[in-house]
C-alpha cells in the first residue's frame, strides 16, 4: 500500500463485505472540541515547512514509520487532558491512559508514535504519544446527505449550504473500530462509549448523521 497519498488507501468496491452490518448512527466522527483551558500544542517544525507538514499528516495516517519524535509546545491553554490538539488538524496527542484503554479493550484501528510535549514552561509533559488512525479509509457518499441553507453567521453575511449527514458505503465496513471517511476520523459505539464511561477528556464525538459539512468545502470528483 503506498504511503504518499491519502487516497490511496480508499477502499474499492470489490473489497469482501463485513457480514454484521450496524445502523449507520453507531459511527461517530471524533474530532477536537475547541475547548480553551486544555492545552494546544504547536509543532516545531517550521511552519513554512510545507514537505514536513504532510510528514507529520502521513504519520497521523499510520502511512509512515517514524524514527525520531516530533516535538511539541503547548502555546494556549493551561492544562494537560487525555486529547491534546495541534494547531494543525492533525495529529491528536494522547495521554497514556488513552493508549492503555485502547489496549486492553483491543480497540482496532490504531497505532502511535514517538512525540514530546511540552507545557508553556518548557518541561517536558510525560507519558504523551501520538495517534495514529490506521483503519482504512472509505469514500464519503454526499448524494446521501441532506443539503441545508444556513443563515448568515453574522448580520450582512451570506447565507450557505451544508451538507447533513456524512454516509459511507457501510457494506464495505471491515469491522475496524477506528477509520476514515475521507479525511473525517470515525469511531464505532463501542469507542465512543468506552471514551464516555471513562471520562476521556478533551475530545468530542458526534453521530455521523448529524455530522455537518460546508458543501464549498468538499472537492467534486
Amino acid at each position: 500500500m503506498a504511503p504518499n497519498a491519502f487516497s490511496d488507501r480508499l477502499i474499492e468496491s470489490n473489497m469482501q463485505p463485513f457480514t454484521e452490518l450496524p445502523q449507520h448512527n453507531l459511527f461517530f466522527e471524533l474530532a477536537d472540541p475547541l475547548k480553551n483551558p486544555p492545552f494546544r500544542l504547536r509543532s516545531r517544525l517550521p511552519a513554512e515547512s510545507l514537505p514536513d507538514r504532510k510528514q507529520l499528516d502521513l504519520h497521523a495516517q499510520g502511512a509512515n514509520e517514524l524514527s525520531v519524535r516530533f516535538q511539541f509546545d503547548a502555546v494556549q491553554g493551561n492544562k494537560a487532558e487525555d486529547f491534546l490538539w495541534t494547531q494543525l488538524v492533525r495529529p491528536a496527542c494522547v495521554s497514556g491512559r488513552v493508549v492503555k484503554l485502547l489496549e486492553v479493550n483491543e480497540i482496532s484501528g490504531w497505532s502511535t508514535f514517538p512525540v514530546e510535549v511540552y507545557d508553556p514552561d518548557g518541561i517536558l509533559i510525560p507519558d504523551f504519544h501520538g495517534l495514529a488512525v490506521t483503519g482504512p479509509s472509505y469514500r464519503a457518499e454526499h448524494n446521501r446527505s441532506e443539503i441545508v441553507q444556513m443563515p448568515p453567521l453574522v448580520q450582512g453575511g451570506k447565507s450557505f449550504e451544508i451538507y447533513r449527514g456524512l454516509f459511507f458505503d457501510e457494506s464495505l465496513w471491515d469491522g475496524t473500530d477506528m477509520f476514515w471517511v475521507d479525511r473525517v476520523h470515525v469511531v464505532t459505539e463501542r469507542t465512543c462509549r468506552l471514551f464516555q464511561e471513562h471520562k476521556v477528556g478533551n475530545v468530542q464525538f458526534t453521530p455521523l448523521e448529524e455530522r455537518e459539512t460546508r458543501v464549498r468545502h468538499v472537492k467534486r470528483d
